[in-house]
């Protein structure tokens, strides 16, 4: 079962993957997209994290995981 928690995280690392990584960001996309649940995706943010630092750097690596953070921490109501 999917919950509103689990595609908010799955959209924030679509949305953010394909507007700052681009195309390198092609094999982080299938595992997002691979990803069965909450715990899946949760594993996704440290690699995701680098790619975002190497692609667009530090501060918006910094601030992609405040929000990302934030999702991941706070359940949504389903």
């Amino acid at each position: 079962m999917t919950t509103r928690q689990q595609l908010a995280v799955y959209d924030f690392y679509t949305k953010t993957i394909r507007s700052t990584i681009g195309l390198r960001g092609f094999t982080l996309q299938l595992r997002v997209e691979k990803a069965a649940t909450l715990d899946e995706l949760r594993q996704l943010r440290a690699p995701y994290l680098e790619a975002v630092q190497k692609a667009k750097g530090r501060d918006k690596a910094a601030l992609l995981a405040q929000q990302l953070d934030q999702l991941l921490d706070t359940p949504l109501p389903d």
